[in-house]
């Protein structure tokens, strides 16, 4: 079987992602977010192992949205009254989506590789 060609801007082109492109990502799956809100979620859901600074994540939303990954949108209706006027709110794009996907199958076949390697302790 002949090699899947991976152009500059195909989805593809962007794995394996960074730990940090794949925990904001993955922050945003559930809905549009303020980069504090996906700071906090990111450090809660790996025990404060992933902490990003305040520059290192709005640094790193600009490349995703740069990569087309994510794209800034409106504030939510629900955060309206709480938001604040210089909050910006993200979400992920159709084709970060595609890119979690791809991202999710290549690390599930990472760690079945593993699993079969190493043996199970108990």
């Amino acid at each position: 079987m002949a090699p899947k060609s991976v152009g500059p801007s195909s989805p593809e082109s962007f794995l394996p992602l960074k730990a940090v492109h794949f925990h904001i990502l993955l922050s945003l799956l559930d809905g549009p977010a303020h980069g504090y809100g996906v700071r906090h979620v990111i450090e809660e859901r790996t025990g404060g192992a992933i902490l990003l600074a305040a520059g290192t994540l709005y640094e790193t939303l600009g490349r995703l949205e740069r990569d087309g990954l994510v794209r800034e949108t409106e504030v939510p209706d629900d955060l309206e009254e709480k938001a604040g006027s210089r909050w910006r709110f993200y979400e992920v794009t159709p084709v970060g989506r595609t890119v979690m996907s791809l991202e999710t199958a290549r690390l599930e076949a990472d760690v079945a590789a593993a699993r079969a390697k190493i043996p199970a302790t108990g």
